[in-house]
């Protein structure tokens, strides 16, 4: 989650329009950015499926991981988002958009990588990890202390000036532990599943950090240990009661990561997505391979959430983040636009209101660009230039 999880390269202005306001946009042209202009597509041949998707939302939206701030409004959340993630103790306004006519899911949200040291034993700690109560700390420091994750001098590991902690992923111990938080928590039926935040990639984290961990060498042995903990969850848990488990994927080096992981997961997300975590853009060629991760993500039924990183004043970037996303939805992707500062400010655009309808066919190449073509309208990006058009009839 946030910077701190950044992804490698590879793969509050609160409401800046009211949903009031936004309307529909019909007949126009959303050009946003350099390189881009608006030619003759009359020849231009239209790309069909060969066999016609479902019919889905082609914008759908993912709210996390708290609930809007004072100043944004619960009802539209609500209206107009169709994934949520919360976390404990967000359960009042959990009800609340439950009564403003949600239907979605709504995950929980929970740490899986640390846990909190809430710098006392009789200390309330946070609720977002699975040292949750007063105590929980203490007993595992004390009892269990081989669960933690070590460095080569047999130190734990901590975030820079953090109180939370790195738990060792393949400890059979601390996964059983960690496996029975969880029963407890989801025995809630008011919680649709579980979201778990930084399930990493590779060991990009600790090499920002310059660590190297006492059990665990390469990416290789790295990833073993995580894919044995999904493992453990998904098939003692989450697969026997039907409910679905999310994973945030940062560090991400390559795609094997990610689809080994998915073989126990329901959907993944991509927190840095189209752009990269400051101001500037992924290359052309990470940005395709970003599409095609997506694009065979939904092909095995999994669903991904792709969060486009930027200021809310950019609308270049805001839009540029968009129309990737909608070259690559195929019904099982959702989108957001924030940054990890203000993940629980709601930014709305005039963009998210367009009635484009359903997708004629999949993305395609164009003169050097990407198109997709919809039945009311077409969206065209340029990576190179990291520009976009949406653009209705």
């Amino acid at each position: 989650m946030g910077k701190k999880s950044r992804y490698l390269n590879g793969i509050s202005l609160l409401l800046l329009l009211t949903l009031a306001a936004c309307g529909k946009i019909a007949e126009s042209i959303l050009t946003i950015g350099p390189g881009l202009s608006t030619p003759e597509y009359a020849a231009t041949p239209v790309k069909t499926y060969a066999t016609p998707l479902p019919e889905f939302k082609p914008l759908q939206f993912a709210w996390f991981y708290k609930p809007p701030g004072k100043n944004a409004d619960l009802g539209a959340v609500a209206a107009n988002f169709s994934i949520l993630i919360l976390t404990r103790n967000d359960e009042l306004e959990r009800s609340n958009l439950r009564d403003m006519g949600y239907t979605g899911p709504i995950l929980q949200y929970l740490r899986f990588e640390a846990i909190m040291d809430p710098s006392g034993c009789t200390a309330k700690p946070f609720q977002n990890q699975a040292a949750h109560l007063e105590g929980d700390y203490c007993q595992l420091a004390q009892q269990h202390p081989d669960w933690f994750l070590k460095d080569i001098n047999g130190r734990n590991i901590r975030y820079d000036q953090s109180q939370y902690v790195f738990m060792d992923p393949g400890n059979p111990q601390w996964q059983a532990f960690y496996l029975d938080k969880v029963k407890g928590f989801q025995s809630d039926p008011g919680w649709s599943g579980l979201f778990l935040d930084n399930v990493d990639g590779s060991l990009g984290r600790f090499e920002d950090m310059h660590s190297l961990l006492a059990n665990y060498a390469d990416d290789a042995e790295y990833q073993q240990a995580i894919i044995s903990f999904l493992k453990s969850l998904y098939t003692n848990y989450f697969a026997p009661s039907g409910k679905p488990l999310f994973a945030n994927i940062p560090y991400l080096k390559d795609a094997n990561a990610w689809f080994a992981y998915l073989q126990y997961l329901d959907g993944a997300m991509l927190e840095s997505f189209a752009a990269d975590w400051d101001r500037g853009y992924l290359s052309e060629q990470d940005w395709l391979a970003q599409l095609d991760l997506v694009e065979k993500t939904q092909a095995l039924g999994k669903r991904v959430i792709l969060v486009t990183q930027g200021s809310a004043a950019d609308q270049q970037r805001m839009q540029y983040g968009l129309a990737s996303f909608l070259l690559v939805n195929q019904g099982l992707a959702y989108f957001r636009y924030s940054n990890d500062e203000a993940y629980n400010d709601l930014w709305w655009y005039p963009q998210f209101e367009i009635d484009l309808g359903q997708p004629l066919g999949p993305r395609y190449a164009e003169n050097g660009l990407w198109r997709r073509d919809f039945e009311k309208g077409f969206v065209r990006v340029n990576p190179d230039q990291h520009s976009s058009e949406v653009i209705t009839d």
